[in-house]
């Protein structure tokens, strides 16, 4: 990454922090930068920077975006319990995307550190 782009996702990053001093500030960190255990700490860049909703589960952090992934799970884990068992695929789907919407998403400023 050059250090011009560096320099201007900073500064969107914090314009985003300036106009929404509430929002948490959730760094997400590229799995390319973390590959092993073996040293104290990793260099990464500053990437975009969004504000979005997450949600945590017990396995994984889903943004906004992997809503699909969530209702897929919640289908997954539920199509063979009742009432779902005799439910449409669509009605199923229906029903799984407003669960799924209930769940405990945070809205926050995403900042994505990426590979240097």
């Amino acid at each position: 990454m050059s250090r011009k782009t560096q320099k201007e996702y900073v500064a969107d990053l914090v314009k985003l922090i300036t106009e929404n001093p509430d929002l948490d500030v959730v760094p997400m960190v590229d799995s390319d930068i973390v590959a092993d255990d073996g040293y104290s700490w990793w260099m990464g860049s500053i990437g975009k920077s969004r504000i979005d909703e997450y949600y945590v589960d017990d396995e994984r952090i889903y943004l906004s975006d992997e809503l699909d992934d969530l209702v897929d799970k919640f289908i997954e884990c539920n199509y063979e319990d009742e009432p779902f068992k005799n439910m449409t695929e669509a009605e199923l789907e229906a029903v799984a995307t407003a669960e799924v919407q209930k769940y405990n998403w945070t809205r926050a400023i995403m900042v994505r550190i990426d590979t240097p």
